[in-house]
């Protein structure tokens, strides 16, 4: 899982400019704040230019729209316990919004893609196509271990908490693991792209892409 430290692409956070002008001119809900490796000086820096009057910064856990109800309840528990440390902030204008980011983050950060994909303000179809790739790798890593156990589930938890080479081998498991892995990064912004959106056979992120460009403009303008 991503954790917060002291390196970062300087990719991510210009992506999490883009967001963050994005949430200020009304195109995207919710900032979503501290989620990636950003380094500690830049979260601090961010929320002291989010500390006024206009914005809501609500603290909480990180959101998991993951569907696990296939996957051994061990597994489940374990990787949501996994989310448990981190602390993200969601930064956003509008106060009925904020009330709906607390619904979420009393729920221990679980909501639905749907709602994720609203209040995020990233297309539906990507935040769905990121929680399949969730699922193809948790679906490759447990095969892994059933394959490396022989079915036995007391050995296949042995082996998961005993930090076992999770190597895919089979067609299956390794087309698993390709699938989980394939990410498509848009020209602004920090969501991942759909197969589809990446193929520009849906439109939907190319346009929310050249809303983001027409708002970097502004701010740039600016500053000119």
């Amino acid at each position: 899982m991503e954790k917060q430290d002291e390196t970062a692409d300087r990719g991510e956070l210009v992506a999490e400019i883009h967001d963050f002008l994005a949430m200020l001119d009304g195109i995207k809900p919710v900032f979503l704040h501290g989620r990636g490796v950003a380094p500690k000086h830049w979260i601090e820096n961010v929320l002291k230019i989010a500390t006024n009057p206009e914005l809501y910064i609500v603290e909480g856990p990180f959101w998991d729209a993951t569907a696990y109800g296939e996957f051994p309840e061990w597994y489940a528990d374990h990787c949501r316990a996994e989310l448990q440390p981190y602390r993200a902030w969601y930064i956003c204008k509008d106060p009925s919004i904020a009330e709906d980011v607390q619904k979420i983050n009393a729920a221990n950060g679980r909501l639905s893609m749907t709602e994720e994909a609203s209040l995020l303000g990233y297309p539906e179809c990507c935040v769905t196509a990121h929680y399949e790739r969730a699922r193809r790798y948790h679906r490759g890593s447990l095969a892994i271990l059933k394959r490396l156990a022989k079915s036995d589930e007391t050995k296949m938890r042995d082996l998961f908490f005993g930090g076992a080479n999770l190597a895919p081998v089979t067609p299956q498991e390794i087309n698993d693991f390709d699938e989980a892995f394939e990410i498509h990064e848009p020209a602004f912004g920090s969501w991942n792209l759909c197969r589809a959106c990446a193929k520009e056979t849906n439109r939907t992120s190319m346009e929310l892409v050249h809303q983001y460009s027409e708002v970097i403009q502004k701010a740039e303008l600016k500053l000119n």
